[in-house]
């Protein structure tokens, strides 16, 4: 037995755009042997709308692995109103009347708790705030199905849309059961924290919380938000204020109830669930408009100070940021006059962060550009430039014959040795192989990245 389960992003062995499904995904990630997954936001919503599916659904096979809530009166008490599951309670009843607007003034309210912000930057929403798309004059919105309107990982959507990917959900949910692999998160929720408008925020607020549903359908009990892309002045970079926004999450997320985690598999086949709390992981991407280091993150983790609001470990964004630069020659920074004694002195801070705040670990390593990238973003090219590099070169680890060249494997014993991280290794890589539309790119990249994790772990443990 491995001192620490594998996991996998989805993405890691396969583009949905280059025709990989999410289900051989699974499958290929199943054969290579790991013991969970994290399910890319992106992959579900194609699978939710493939043909694939919809084929599932017509053969009657879409089975929801999960308890019905709407049958227990234990889980309809853990179910809040802003729940998905009461939508048609609430769409047929007078409670749909709105109870939250804007002032006159543009301050947002909510009659839910009476109180205006009397913080600029705070969106105001009482936690049976629910989750109904509503115009200026606080009256519902129907979408194209004719329903009222609802919210998902972008923004306002039918309900029709959201309820197929609750269904979608909860197969994948089943699939993975029948395969022994647990859902560990459901990632990457983008661009949430640190608006400055506080109806952006609101708006922002209103995806995550959408995120939660999903989330008991899969029975995944981590949510991972990475660091807004978006800059000033839509954004600002206080990390108090972003460290507001989570706790507000993770209070919604406490409010929202547990979610049936896998726990393990029985001699009989049959699948032992735990009731675990949704916690919020925070990450920070190395191309962040104001969050781009671990140590900030950390910095807005604990401004949070909630016990389900904890940290997200990324060798690749970390080693990206702190010690890569796509634009030099060397692929190396040039601020440091020793780039490795630098990013050690970085990591091995990480020890004074205690181990039940780190959420989860990801490991990803990457090669060098062919040729330096010209800064960005700028008047030609929008995307940050360690984005363009991130997007197309991240390896597995300990591909060195492949060109990894990051020193991952101090990141890795500084986050397990030192600071004593004790949950899954889990896998990120994005790389231009995985647009390959070769039917075996799944496999191979799942075996590419057991091996990896096989190797790093001997390395770490030396």
């Amino acid at each position: 037995m491995r001192a620490h389960p594998y996991s996998i992003f989805t993405h890691s062995v396969g583009a949905n755009a280059a025709g990989h499904s999410l289900l051989a995904k699974i499958r290929a990630i199943a054969r290579a042997g790991f013991d969970g997954i994290e399910l890319f936001q992106d992959d579900l919503d194609a699978f939710a709308a493939s043909d694939e599916f919809r084929q599932i659904q017509e053969r009657g096979d879409a089975i929801v692995s999960t308890p019905s809530l709407s049958s227990s009166p234990f889980f309809s008490g853990l179910t809040p109103p802003d729940s998905p599951m009461n939508l048609d309670r609430r769409c047929s009843s007078s409670s749909s009347v709105s109870t939250s607007s804007s002032s006159a003034n543009g301050t947002p309210y909510c009659a839910a708790n009476g109180i205006r912000s009397r913080d600029k930057y705070v969106a105001v929403a009482g936690l049976d705030d629910d989750l109904l798309v509503r115009n200026d004059k606080g009256d519902l919105v129907a979408g194209l199905d004719g329903l009222p309107m609802t919210y998902n990982a972008w923004g306002p959507c039918t309900a029709t849309a959201y309820r197929q990917e609750l269904a979608a959900a909860s197969y994948i949910a089943s699939y993975c059961d029948s395969l022994n692999l647990q859902v560990y998160s459901l990632q990457p929720l983008r661009d949430f924290e640190g608006w400055a408008s506080p109806q952006d925020q609101l708006l922002a607020l209103r995806r995550a919380r959408s995120r939660f549903e999903v989330m008991r359908r899969l029975g995944a009990d981590l949510l991972l938000i990475c660091s807004n892309n978006q800059h000033a002045p839509a954004t600002v970079g206080d990390v108090e204020k972003i460290g507001r926004d989570l706790a507000q999450l993770g209070q919604f997320a406490e409010h929202f109830g547990p979610v049936y985690s896998f726990y393990h598999a029985n001699c009989s086949g049959s699948i032992e669930r735990r009731a675990r709390p949704i916690r919020i992981g925070y990450e920070a991407l190395s191309w962040g408009a104001h969050v781009d280091i671990w140590s900030r993150a950390w910095q807005a983790v604990q401004h949070a100070d909630r016990d389900n609001v904890g940290l997200i470990l990324d060798s690749f964004n970390t080693l990206a940021r702190e010690y890569a630069d796509p634009c030099t020659r060397t692929g190396i920074t040039d601020q440091h006059a020793d780039p490795h004694a630098a990013v050690l002195q970085s990591v091995n801070k990480l020890s004074m962060v205690p181990a039940e705040k780190i959420f989860f670990l990801q490991i990803g390593d990457a090669r060098r550009m062919p040729e330096p990238l010209k800064p960005s973003p700028n008047a030609d090219e929008p995307r940050p430039a360690r984005m363009i590099w991130s997007r197309g070169n991240r390896l597995f680890p300990c591909e060195y014959d492949r060109g990894a060249f990051l020193p991952t494997r101090d990141f890795v014993q500084a986050a397990v040795l030192r600071a004593g991280y004790q949950g899954p290794w889990s896998v990120e890589v994005f790389n231009s192989s995985l647009a390959d539309e070769a039917e075996g790119v799944p496999v191979e990249h799942a075996m590419r990245a057991r091996a990896g994790l096989d190797r790093l772990v001997e390395e770490v443990y030396a």
